[in-house]
């Protein structure tokens, strides 16, 4: 017996929208009929099913609902976002996209009336696979009529059917709710504009902006769009990305926020390219002044459009951490919070020539493999490079806050609450500028640091992408969810092979610390067991009785590539080189936190050299221990040293107003400079990264005095004029007292 439809079908209409929005479909309730709005709408009655139309071609029918989708109307699909691979849903997708008046899917669909009178009804087999559907003669029929017919395809004509990934990829934003607008024109100061990806929520509302700028492209994954061709494969690409990931990649687009985790929870997500990049106008000068500006015009620019709500967060690593200091410095109003993870605010100091010596090897890999396909045609950039390797001195014109190569951001006026996620390894980058941004940002109304090992490859996890939430739902969205009230400094102790425990700690340093100095005594150690070598020297908390002197050559065999940012590849290996120094078993466990240096007396045949320290810890049988996750950007073969530090001892001049007990700072000015004369032996200070380790009972340390980068550290400069042909000297005992000065940190009092 028939149900009474009176009794299911409730009298009260309601408006529902076919997400896209997609205007012009056709569609049928029990209860009536029409055509989608502009908006998508179509109305219903409760408990009613809809059916959708293009002329007297049935798509399919689904329950209707205020929200529905075309993935919702294949029944063995059922909306299921994960099964849009199902041919049925496919091939519906690419039909429908395709007849959009304008020629392109993003912001939504229109169907010209006129489709309907010329789409004659009789099935499409839209199960069929993806190349046969592509070339069935009845949709190649209706492709030919489509194009044929006045004011059915207005925009990209003569129109093929739409790619599957292209489809399929939309598809997937209409489920979440995404909105995407390509190359949007951000105005400058100067007239000029720089081009933006705005990724909104498709419900009309005014959202917080999480915004990026950078130089590696805001194409899917990274780089830039410049052909119909290039475009294709970035949307096959992406649809690999939600398809299983079989290309292992880490995120929608290089170092910035994952837009389909964050635009469902109400936040609109910008990628800008910066000037030069892509289709924005100008030329690149990263870590310019002017890039500063042109961020400051975007923050201020998304703050006044009309889906925001004025409030404007920065989330991102490395260069897209590096940049949010600068432009925090120039203090936009709408800036609210900061999330930098990875990051560097003194370019020169902390990234560029550590320790004096250029960071050769990362440098070229990175602007030369990284970033090279940033730009359509030839790259359009000044030539901030030559400047900066003829300017290895720290000019404060050139590296300063108003420098003319780089900008060091005065980062006290950098109000903006501001997340910082510090790596515990990077010999070149982040280590360092992480934990000296965190201490230096005194400006900032609230400071947050995490010292972390596997920053990047954890950042994008479901775990920190909720933790990120919670500190823009309460700076961007005025959520009090308790973030003001946690301790600010949460530190990972690493414990060796990956493991750590968490601290939480309410200032960086630990107000704790004890800064406790092992001495160097180059006499024979009694203990050989280091598989690696087998002529140690002692270190030891006792000061060393007799003056001694170890020597080593100072020439260094290369390998040959210039583009790797790690070596070796060729010639001995790195360990082989300089002496080592190795100290009795531990007695008694500790923790190791914080920032360590050395302090040496040293000598050279030549008119300067090159230091490079390494702390390492060796377990009971001498096997060293590796404190760095053996995940990406961690050297796959060598394990990064716990501390490592280096200077050329011609800038061993200290800066007196920035060094502290821990940490000393070299002034690296020209008139500073001071080459050695006639073998003389100089006292120098050498800062070791900061750094996390326990040490455990009967382990060893290990100090590594080395004239080149170790194993596993990106290349440095080699300057052949003083290595080559060279024998370095360094000098110990009661005259020329050297030692390592560890932090080491009692866990007894750490905050719950």
């Amino acid at each position: 017996m028939q149900e009474d439809q009176s009794a299911t079908i409730g009298s009260h209409v309601a408006t529902g929208i076919v997400a896209g929005p997609i205007a012009g479909l056709r569609y049928q309730t029990p209860s009536g009929s029409g055509v989608t709005d502009v908006c998508g709408s179509f109305t219903y009655r409760s408990g009613e099913a809809v059916t959708f139309l293009i002329g007297g071609i049935v798509l399919g029918t689904c329950p209707a609902a205020p929200r529905v989708n075309l993935a919702q109307l294949a029944n063995r699909v059922a909306g299921n976002i994960e099964k849009l691979h199902d041919p049925s849903v496919t091939n519906l997708a690419r039909f429908v996209m395709t007849l959009d008046q304008r020629g392109s899917v993003e912001g939504g669909v229109v169907i010209a009336p006129t489709v309907h009178e010329v789409v004659q009804a009789g099935p499409l087999n839209f199960s069929q696979p993806e190349a046969g559907f592509g070339d069935d003669p009845l949709v190649a029929g209706l492709l030919q009529v489509f194009n044929a017919t006045p004011g059915v395809l207005i925009g990209r004509t003569p129109r093929t059917l739409c790619d599957p990934a292209t489809a399929r990829n939309e598809l997937r934003r209409n489920i979440r709710n995404i909105i995407k607008m390509t190359d949007v024109q951000i105005p400058l100061r100067d007239g000029s504009y720089v081009c933006a990806d705005v990724f909104r929520p498709t419900e009309s509302g005014e959202y917080p902006v999480i915004l990026s700028q950078g130089v590696y492209g805001k194409a899917f994954y990274h780089e830039c769009i410049c052909s119909d061709d290039e475009a294709i494969e970035k949307e096959r690409l992406e649809d690999r990305f939600f398809s299983g990931n079989p290309d292992g990649l880490q995120y929608e687009n290089h170092e910035t926020v994952d837009t389909s985790a964050w635009v469902p929870e109400g936040y609109v997500c910008i990628r800008i390219d910066g000037r030069g990049v892509g289709k924005s106008s100008g030329v690149q000068a990263p870590w310019s002044v002017q890039e500063a500006e042109d961020y400051y015009d975007a923050i201020e620019w998304a703050a006044t459009q009309g889906w925001s709500n004025g409030n404007v967060g920065l989330w991102g690593m490395s260069y897209l951490a590096m940049t949010q200091h600068n432009v925090a410095s120039l203090q936009p109003p709408h800036l609210k919070a900061m999330i930098a993870q990875g990051t560097d605010a003194d370019i020169y100091n902390e990234a560029l020539y550590g320790g004096g010596i250029l960071g050769e090897g990362f440098w070229n890999w990175w602007w030369k493999v990284w970033t090279a396909n940033n730009s359509c045609g030839e790259r359009r950039q000044t030539d901030w490079m030559a400047r900066a390797l003829a300017t290895p001195f720290n000019d404060p014109d050139a590296y300063g806050p108003k420098g003319t190569i780089f900008m060091r951001p005065e980062l006290e006026k950098a109000t903006a609450p501001v997340w910082i996620v510090g790596p515990q390894y990077g010999a070149v980058i982040h280590q360092l500028g992480s934990s000296e941004t965190y201490i230096h940002s005194t400006g900032a109304k609230a400071r947050k640091f995490d010292f972390v090992d596997a920053w990047f490859a954890n950042c994008y996890s479901s775990a920190t992408v909720a933790e990120h939430r919670r500190w823009f739902d309460y700076w961007l969205k005025g959520v009090e969810n308790g973030v003001a009230n946690e301790p600010p400094v949460r530190i990972q102790l690493r414990t060796g092979n990956g493991g750590y425990s968490l601290m939480h700690e309410q200032e960086w340093p630990v107000a704790r610390t004890l800064y406790r100095r092992w001495y160097l005594d180059a006499t024979p150690s009694e203990w050989q067991g280091d598989g690696r070598r087998t002529d140690l020297m002692r270190i030891s908390p006792a000061l060393p009785l007799d003056n001694a002197n170890a020597s080593y050559s100072a020439e260094v065999e290369l390998g040959k590539s210039v583009l790797s940012p790690m070596g070796p590849v060729g010639g001995p290996p790195r360990w082989s080189t300089g002496v080592s120094f190795v100290s009795d078993a531990m007695t008694e466990d500790m923790a190791l936190i914080g920032y360590m240096k050395a302090g040496l007396w040293v000598s050279s045949s030549s008119g300067d050299m090159d230091v490079f320290v390494s702390l390492r810890i060796l377990d009971e049988e001498g096997q060293e221990i590796r404190y760095d996750a053996a995940a990406h950007p961690a050297h796959p073969v060598h394990a990064a040293a716990v501390g490592h530090g280096l200077l050329k001892v011609s800038r061993r001049k200290i800066d007196e107003s920035r060094s502290t007990e821990y940490w000393p700072v070299h002034t690296h000015l020209e008139a500073d400079s001071a080459p050695l004369n006639n073998a003389e032996v100089v006292q120098i200070e050498v800062g070791l990264n900061p750094a996390t380790a326990m040490i455990r009972k009967g382990c060893r340390l290990r100090v590594d005095l080395q004239p080149y980068a170790p194993d596993g550290e990106p290349t440095r400069a080699y300057d052949e004029s003083y290595h080559r042909g060279s024998v370095n000297h360094i000098h110990t005992g009661p005259d020329h007292l050297c030692y390592i000065q560890l932090p080491i940190v009692s866990l007894a009092q750490t905050v719950p």
